[in-house]
């Protein structure tokens, strides 16, 4: 009977472990993720900007001429 109750509580430590070690795993996922979407907003940010300076000086060019 004793060894029981020992089985038990260790399995249910095991269990309290294994969910906090995975509700830890997705907060890693998760900041992980949102870093990457920050960096791809920065990127297409930059890329619209170079796009918008190229257009400009296009435009200023054709109207110089």
């Amino acid at each position: 009977m004793n060894l029981k109750i020992i089985e038990v509580v260790v399995l249910l430590f095991a269990g309290v472990v294994f969910v906090a070690w995975q509700f830890r795993d997705l907060r890693r996922a998760k900041e992980i993720t949102r870093l990457k979407r920050e960096a791809e907003k920065q990127q297409a940010m930059q890329h619209i900007d170079k796009s918008d300076e190229a257009l400009s000086a296009t435009s200023s060019q054709r109207e110089r001429q």
